[in-house]
């Protein structure tokens, strides 16, 4: 693990211009909660599929921002490259376009997109990933928590499946990770709309974080 690459895989919509997002959800699955009767966190968001309402473009990217809640979501056509590769650490579910709010969007047909739930798992250590923890509830183990986002996720070593797609699901729920054969595929097929950014494991060297945005 430790001479692997490894990045946090997210979309760039805040740092780029022309591409719709996700302002609205319409469950079509039944909702699942998750609220601590201790502390009182938790969320509330479909077991499955979705629709949503697009606005702010005029561009579908292959990775969709959700303002609504943090969801994964990415295009069929990287689902289907994905699988292709051999990587299959994800769940999908279908979430189709209910509507979008820029009359040159409406012109193309939106493709179909899928929310991923991913498989692969790992350990973040927040120390080490600029992380400060606070008002942590002692039962579901969910606190405040305050990064500093120049520094890069460090990951606990040895607590990655070596999974191609991968996450904290305990810590960090929604953020996703990948290794560089992800990496290397949003490049060759010019999978429009990602970033990535540097990952380590915690205790290495701290390099650079190196930054791809996609466009099309």
């Amino acid at each position: 693990m430790s001479d692997a690459k490894l990045f946090q895989m997210r979309h760039n919509t805040n740092f780029s211009r022309g591409w719709l997002y996700a302002w609205s959800i319409h469950p079509r699955s039944p909702l699942s909660s998750n609220f601590c009767d201790q502390c009182g966190r938790g969320s509330e968001i479909p077991s499955g599929e979705f629709d949503v309402d697009l606005e702010g473009g005029s561009k579908y990217p292959d990775i969709l921002q959700c303002g609504a809640y943090p969801f994964l979501i990415v295009s069929e056509r990287v689902v289907t490259d994905w699988r292709e590769a051999g990587i299959t650490c994800f769940d999908a579910y279908k979430v189709c376009v209910a509507s979008v709010k820029p009359k040159k969007a409406r012109l193309a047909a939106p493709p179909l997109y899928f929310r991923i739930e991913l498989t692969g798992t790992c350990v973040v250590e927040p120390k080490a990933s600029g992380m400060k923890i606070s008002r942590r509830c002692s039962k579901c183990g969910t606190g405040d928590i305050d990064r500093d986002n120049a520094k890069p996720f460090a990951i606990v070593p040895g607590s990655w499946n070596d999974f191609p797609l991968f996450r904290d699901a305990k810590l960090l729920p929604r953020v996703s990770f990948c290794n560089e054969q992800v990496f290397k595929l949003a490049k060759e097929k010019n999978h429009t709309n990602f970033r990535f950014e540097v990952a380590i494991v915690a205790g290495g060297a701290v390099r650079s974080k190196k930054i791809v945005s996609r466009e099309r």
